[in-house]
Protein backbone atom coordinates (compact mmCIF):
# COMPACT_ATOMS: atom_id res chain seq x y z
CA UNK A 1 0.00 0.00 0.00
CA UNK A 2 1.37 3.28 -0.91
CA UNK A 3 1.88 5.86 2.29
CA UNK A 4 0.02 8.61 2.58
CA UNK A 5 1.75 12.32 2.68
CA UNK A 6 2.17 14.91 5.02
CA UNK A 7 3.24 18.33 4.96
CA UNK A 8 3.09 19.51 8.82
CA UNK A 9 3.95 23.35 9.92
CA UNK A 10 5.18 23.65 13.81
CA UNK A 11 6.55 20.17 13.57
CA UNK A 12 9.22 20.71 15.55
CA UNK A 13 6.43 22.43 18.56
CA UNK A 14 4.17 20.39 21.81
CA UNK A 15 1.03 19.42 18.91
CA UNK A 16 3.80 19.33 16.21
CA UNK A 17 5.92 16.67 17.52
CA UNK A 18 2.51 14.30 18.72
CA UNK A 19 1.22 14.15 15.49
CA UNK A 20 5.11 13.63 14.01
CA UNK A 21 4.86 10.90 16.34
CA UNK A 22 1.73 9.19 15.31
CA UNK A 23 2.05 10.10 11.17
CA UNK A 24 5.42 7.98 11.55
CA UNK A 25 4.50 5.32 13.47
CA UNK A 26 1.87 5.25 10.21
CA UNK A 27 4.25 5.20 8.03
CA UNK A 28 3.24 8.06 6.40
CA UNK A 29 5.80 10.19 4.28
CA UNK A 30 5.99 13.42 6.23
CA UNK A 31 7.93 16.66 5.59
CA UNK A 32 8.37 18.49 8.52
CA UNK A 33 8.79 22.15 8.57
CA UNK A 34 10.46 24.18 11.49
CA UNK A 35 11.84 27.86 11.68
CA UNK A 36 15.78 28.43 11.14
CA UNK A 37 16.14 28.85 15.04
CA UNK A 38 13.66 25.99 16.24
CA UNK A 39 15.05 23.42 18.78
CA UNK A 40 14.98 19.67 17.41
CA UNK A 41 16.18 18.08 20.17
CA UNK A 42 12.24 16.10 19.91
CA UNK A 43 12.09 16.37 16.28
CA UNK A 44 15.22 14.88 15.21
CA UNK A 45 14.11 11.68 16.69
CA UNK A 46 11.67 10.95 13.87
CA UNK A 47 12.90 9.68 10.56
CA UNK A 48 10.64 12.94 8.60
CA UNK A 49 12.39 14.98 6.10
CA UNK A 50 13.13 18.01 8.24
CA UNK A 51 12.46 21.60 6.18
CA UNK A 52 13.24 25.22 7.14
CA UNK A 53 10.55 27.94 6.58
CA UNK A 54 8.62 30.86 7.94
CA UNK A 55 5.04 30.57 7.27
CA UNK A 56 5.08 34.60 7.57
CA UNK A 57 6.79 34.36 4.26
CA UNK A 58 5.10 33.27 1.28
CA UNK A 59 8.18 32.72 -1.16
CA UNK A 60 9.63 30.66 1.62
CA UNK A 61 6.81 27.90 1.66
CA UNK A 62 6.74 27.68 -2.29
CA UNK A 63 9.75 26.36 -2.06
CA UNK A 64 9.57 23.25 0.28
CA UNK A 65 6.16 22.23 0.38
CA UNK A 66 6.04 19.45 -2.46
CA UNK A 67 3.50 18.97 -4.88
CA UNK A 68 0.66 17.16 -4.49
CA UNK A 69 0.63 16.40 -0.78
CA UNK A 70 -2.41 14.37 0.66
CA UNK A 71 -2.35 16.49 3.77
CA UNK A 72 -1.08 19.99 5.05
CA UNK A 73 -1.12 19.45 8.44
CA UNK A 74 -1.25 23.57 9.40
CA UNK A 75 0.02 23.43 13.47
CA UNK A 76 2.26 26.16 13.99
CA UNK A 77 1.09 29.16 15.54
CA UNK A 78 2.00 31.96 17.97
CA UNK A 79 0.56 31.02 21.23
CA UNK A 80 1.83 34.53 23.41
CA UNK A 81 -0.55 35.38 26.13
CA UNK A 82 1.47 38.83 26.42
CA UNK A 83 0.20 41.93 24.85
CA UNK A 84 3.69 42.91 24.09
CA UNK A 85 3.61 40.43 21.53
CA UNK A 86 0.48 41.35 19.64
CA UNK A 87 1.98 42.40 16.49
CA UNK A 88 3.88 39.89 15.94
CA UNK A 89 1.11 36.98 16.68
CA UNK A 90 -0.71 38.55 14.09
CA UNK A 91 1.71 38.25 11.96
CA UNK A 92 2.31 34.63 12.37
CA UNK A 93 -1.36 33.55 13.36
CA UNK A 94 -3.51 36.04 10.83
CA UNK A 95 -0.91 36.26 7.80
CA UNK A 96 0.86 32.81 8.34
CA UNK A 97 -2.15 30.72 7.57
CA UNK A 98 -3.18 33.11 5.14
CA UNK A 99 0.43 32.01 3.21
CA UNK A 100 -0.67 28.46 3.84
CA UNK A 101 -3.33 28.01 2.66
CA UNK A 102 -2.14 30.01 -0.78
CA UNK A 103 0.35 27.58 -0.88
CA UNK A 104 -1.16 24.45 -0.45
CA UNK A 105 -3.67 25.67 -3.18
CA UNK A 106 -0.45 26.23 -5.40
CA UNK A 107 0.91 23.35 -4.65
CA UNK A 108 -2.36 21.22 -5.51
CA UNK A 109 -2.55 19.72 -1.71
CA UNK A 110 -5.61 17.63 -1.01
CA UNK A 111 -6.80 18.79 2.11
CA UNK A 112 -5.70 21.20 4.65
CA UNK A 113 -6.13 20.27 8.46
CA UNK A 114 -6.46 23.83 10.18
CA UNK A 115 -5.04 23.42 13.98
CA UNK A 116 -7.37 26.11 15.76
CA UNK A 117 -8.37 26.78 19.25
CA UNK A 118 -10.92 26.77 21.49
CA UNK A 119 -9.99 29.77 22.33
CA UNK A 120 -11.76 31.21 18.58
CA UNK A 121 -14.65 31.23 20.69
CA UNK A 122 -13.70 34.06 22.93
CA UNK A 123 -14.08 34.42 26.86
CA UNK A 124 -17.29 32.57 27.56
CA UNK A 125 -18.26 31.80 31.27
CA UNK A 126 -20.10 28.68 32.52
CA UNK A 127 -21.34 28.86 28.76
CA UNK A 128 -21.51 25.61 27.08
CA UNK A 129 -19.41 26.10 23.61
CA UNK A 130 -20.38 24.44 20.45
CA UNK A 131 -18.99 24.45 17.01
CA UNK A 132 -22.30 26.56 16.05
CA UNK A 133 -21.63 28.61 19.53
CA UNK A 134 -21.31 32.60 18.19
CA UNK A 135 -17.67 34.11 19.11
CA UNK A 136 -16.99 37.46 21.08
CA UNK A 137 -13.40 37.88 20.18
CA UNK A 138 -13.58 41.17 19.45
CA UNK A 139 -14.82 42.24 22.53
CA UNK A 140 -11.94 41.04 24.73
CA UNK A 141 -8.84 42.26 25.63
CA UNK A 142 -6.33 38.91 24.76
CA UNK A 143 -5.01 38.95 21.49
CA UNK A 144 -4.17 35.33 21.47
CA UNK A 145 -8.23 34.74 21.18
CA UNK A 146 -9.15 37.04 18.45
CA UNK A 147 -5.85 36.15 16.02
CA UNK A 148 -6.84 31.80 16.90
CA UNK A 149 -10.64 33.45 15.13
CA UNK A 150 -8.92 35.39 12.43
CA UNK A 151 -6.54 32.71 11.24
CA UNK A 152 -9.79 30.25 11.22
CA UNK A 153 -11.46 32.11 9.04
CA UNK A 154 -8.54 32.33 6.65
CA UNK A 155 -8.30 28.80 6.34
CA UNK A 156 -12.01 28.47 5.96
CA UNK A 157 -11.90 31.10 3.17
CA UNK A 158 -9.73 28.84 1.11
CA UNK A 159 -12.79 26.45 0.61
CA UNK A 160 -14.10 29.25 -2.06
CA UNK A 161 -10.56 28.98 -3.50
CA UNK A 162 -11.07 24.90 -4.13
CA UNK A 163 -8.98 24.06 -0.78
CA UNK A 164 -10.52 20.94 0.65
CA UNK A 165 -10.18 22.39 4.84
CA UNK A 166 -10.78 20.79 8.22
CA UNK A 167 -10.48 22.84 11.27
CA UNK A 168 -9.88 21.47 14.67
CA UNK A 169 -10.20 23.49 17.83
CA UNK A 170 -8.72 21.90 20.70
CA UNK A 171 -9.44 23.46 24.37
CA UNK A 172 -6.32 23.27 26.82
CA UNK A 173 -4.27 20.71 25.32
CA UNK A 174 -2.00 18.61 28.14
CA UNK A 175 0.97 15.70 27.21
CA UNK A 176 4.74 15.44 26.75
CA UNK A 177 6.72 17.72 24.76
CA UNK A 178 4.86 20.65 26.15
CA UNK A 179 7.44 23.14 27.20
CA UNK A 180 5.10 26.43 26.47
CA UNK A 181 1.99 26.18 28.64
CA UNK A 182 0.71 23.78 31.30
CA UNK A 183 5.18 22.53 31.33
CA UNK A 184 5.49 25.27 32.85
CA UNK A 185 2.67 25.82 34.79
CA UNK A 186 4.12 22.51 36.36
CA UNK A 187 7.79 23.48 36.84
CA UNK A 188 5.93 26.84 38.72
CA UNK A 189 4.26 24.79 41.14
CA UNK A 190 7.37 21.99 41.24
CA UNK A 191 9.65 25.35 42.39
CA UNK A 192 6.72 26.67 44.69
CA UNK A 193 6.57 29.54 42.95
CA UNK A 194 2.95 29.32 41.86
CA UNK A 195 1.12 30.29 44.97
CA UNK A 196 -2.49 31.25 43.43
CA UNK A 197 -5.04 30.10 40.57
CA UNK A 198 -7.91 31.84 39.27
CA UNK A 199 -11.28 31.30 40.59
CA UNK A 200 -12.36 29.82 37.63
CA UNK A 201 -12.30 26.52 35.38
CA UNK A 202 -11.51 25.29 31.99
CA UNK A 203 -11.87 21.65 29.20
CA UNK A 204 -8.64 19.73 28.85
CA UNK A 205 -7.58 17.07 26.52
CA UNK A 206 -4.67 14.70 25.94
CA UNK A 207 -2.31 16.14 22.99
CA UNK A 208 -1.99 12.10 21.79
CA UNK A 209 -5.75 11.91 21.32
CA UNK A 210 -5.25 15.45 19.81
CA UNK A 211 -2.53 13.91 17.22
CA UNK A 212 -5.19 11.43 16.48
CA UNK A 213 -7.94 13.74 16.03
CA UNK A 214 -5.86 15.21 13.63
CA UNK A 215 -5.40 12.43 11.54
CA UNK A 216 -8.86 11.17 11.54
CA UNK A 217 -9.74 14.66 10.25
CA UNK A 218 -7.80 14.08 7.43
CA UNK A 219 -9.68 10.48 6.74
CA UNK A 220 -13.15 11.26 8.57
CA UNK A 221 -13.57 15.06 8.81
CA UNK A 222 -16.47 16.68 6.96
CA UNK A 223 -14.91 19.41 4.02
CA UNK A 224 -15.61 22.84 5.85
CA UNK A 225 -16.86 22.12 9.21
CA UNK A 226 -14.70 22.68 12.77
CA UNK A 227 -13.88 20.38 15.18
CA UNK A 228 -13.90 21.33 19.02
CA UNK A 229 -11.56 18.40 21.24
CA UNK A 230 -12.06 18.80 25.03
CA UNK A 231 -13.77 15.96 27.17
CA UNK A 232 -12.43 16.80 31.10
CA UNK A 233 -13.88 19.83 33.10
CA UNK A 234 -11.85 21.05 35.64
CA UNK A 235 -11.47 24.04 38.25
CA UNK A 236 -7.92 25.47 38.04
CA UNK A 237 -7.69 24.80 41.53
CA UNK A 238 -8.23 20.99 40.78
CA UNK A 239 -5.87 21.50 37.86
CA UNK A 240 -3.17 22.77 40.83
CA UNK A 241 -3.78 19.80 43.26
CA UNK A 242 -3.71 17.28 40.82
CA UNK A 243 -0.34 18.33 39.54
CA UNK A 244 0.82 18.76 43.22
CA UNK A 245 0.08 15.47 44.17
CA UNK A 246 1.57 13.76 41.00
CA UNK A 247 5.55 15.80 41.87
CA UNK A 248 5.10 15.46 45.74
CA UNK A 249 4.87 19.63 45.73
CA UNK A 250 2.61 22.36 47.74
CA UNK A 251 -0.50 22.83 45.38
CA UNK A 252 -1.86 26.75 44.68
CA UNK A 253 -4.59 27.81 46.42
CA UNK A 254 -7.78 29.62 44.33
CA UNK A 255 -8.00 33.44 44.34
CA UNK A 256 -9.87 35.88 42.75
CA UNK A 257 -6.18 38.02 43.03
CA UNK A 258 -3.84 37.29 40.13
CA UNK A 259 -0.34 35.57 40.47
CA UNK A 260 2.20 37.89 40.41
CA UNK A 261 3.70 35.00 38.14
CA UNK A 262 1.15 35.36 35.69
CA UNK A 263 0.31 37.81 32.50
CA UNK A 264 -2.88 39.88 33.06
CA UNK A 265 -4.08 38.21 30.28
CA UNK A 266 -3.92 34.68 31.85
CA UNK A 267 -5.16 35.83 35.28
CA UNK A 268 -8.20 36.95 33.36
CA UNK A 269 -8.27 33.83 31.51
CA UNK A 270 -7.80 31.67 34.98
CA UNK A 271 -10.75 33.87 36.44
CA UNK A 272 -13.87 32.80 34.20
CA UNK A 273 -14.95 28.85 33.58
CA UNK A 274 -14.78 27.48 29.83
CA UNK A 275 -17.26 24.55 29.45
CA UNK A 276 -16.46 22.84 25.89
CA UNK A 277 -19.03 20.32 24.27
CA UNK A 278 -16.60 18.09 22.03
CA UNK A 279 -20.02 15.63 21.18
CA UNK A 280 -19.19 16.32 17.48
CA UNK A 281 -15.40 14.91 17.31
CA UNK A 282 -16.30 12.03 19.44
CA UNK A 283 -19.29 11.08 16.37
CA UNK A 284 -17.03 11.63 13.51
CA UNK A 285 -13.74 11.64 14.57
CA UNK A 286 -13.68 9.30 17.54
CA UNK A 287 -12.14 11.48 19.65
CA UNK A 288 -11.51 10.21 23.22
CA UNK A 289 -11.38 12.07 26.48
CA UNK A 290 -8.87 11.40 28.76
CA UNK A 291 -8.44 12.45 32.54
CA UNK A 292 -6.80 15.06 34.26
CA UNK A 293 -5.17 12.75 36.17
CA UNK A 294 -3.57 10.18 33.38
CA UNK A 295 -2.72 13.70 31.19
CA UNK A 296 -0.86 15.27 33.73
CA UNK A 297 0.83 11.96 35.01
CA UNK A 298 1.95 11.88 31.28
CA UNK A 299 3.22 15.03 31.00
CA UNK A 300 5.06 15.06 34.47
CA UNK A 301 6.86 11.69 33.63
CA UNK A 302 7.62 13.08 30.45
CA UNK A 303 9.19 15.90 32.47
CA UNK A 304 10.90 13.79 34.68
CA UNK A 305 12.38 12.10 31.98
CA UNK A 306 13.97 14.90 30.55
CA UNK A 307 15.17 16.31 33.83
CA UNK A 308 12.87 19.27 33.87
CA UNK A 309 11.56 19.38 37.03
CA UNK A 310 15.35 19.30 39.01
Amino acid sequence: MTSKSAFVSGASGFIGVNLVKQLVSLEWDVTAMHRERSNLKYLSKFPVRRVVGDITQLESLLKIMPENTDAVFHVAGNVSFDSAGDITQDRDNIDGTKNMVTCSIEKNSSRFIHTSSGASWGLQDNMTITEESPSNVEDIPINYFRTKKLAEDEALAGLKRGLDVVVINPANVVGPFDNVIWGPFVQSISKGNLKTVGTGGASFCHVEEVAKAHISAFYRGNRGNKYLLAGTQASFQEVGETVANIIGAEPPTASPQGDPNMTPEMSKLMSLTQIIDCSKAIEDLGFRSVSLQKMFSDLCAWMNKEELLN
